[in-house]
């Protein structure tokens, strides 16, 4: 199991992947690396959302309707479960008012979808990455140099 040290503390390789699910970026944070982090905060967290802001949260996080997609959006992780959470809600009251729950047009569903999912294998290619990037500082601080030769 990989630590990297951080300012005096040790933070595990595992823990690093875990905190990059909970939050994009928050792995690279915690690693040492917070401009990376950021980024992919940003970058990830505006593709998600801003996918469902062009479907619709019923329309782009649904099991039944985009199949594997769904998988990927997982992977953005509590962001994902809670538009999920949303997603029900609204199908809920709509069935509790006798409505069809809204959902959007094809080409803007399809989309949304999309980004969605891309966001989701974004962030996971980032959890990848910081469990990498947590292993190869583990191994630069536990690599010694060579020992000197003495002249005599």
């Amino acid at each position: 199991m990989a630590n990297v040290r951080n300012n005096g503390r040790t933070i595990s390789g595992p823990l690093a992947v875990m905190l990059a699910w909970v939050l994009p970026g928050l792995g690279h944070w915690v690693i040492g690396e917070r401009a990376r982090g950021l980024i992919f905060f940003v970058v990830m967290t505006v593709t998600f959302w801003g996918g469902i802001a062009v479907g619709g949260v019923r329309s782009t996080v649904t099991p039944k309707g985009n199949g594997a997609w769904i998988a990927a959006q997982l992977c953005m992780g509590p962001q994902a479960l809670a538009a999920l959470y949303m997603s029900h809600q609204q199908v809920e009251k709509a069935r509790t008012l006798g409505k069809d729950a809204y959902k959007a047009p094809w080409p803007s569903s399809t989309i949304a979808v999309v980004y969605a999912g891309v966001a989701g294998l974004l962030n996971l290619l980032v959890i990848i990455d910081t469990l990498a990037r947590a292993e190869a500082r583990q191994a630069s601080v536990l690599a010694r140099s060579p020992p000197k030769k003495r002249r005599g």
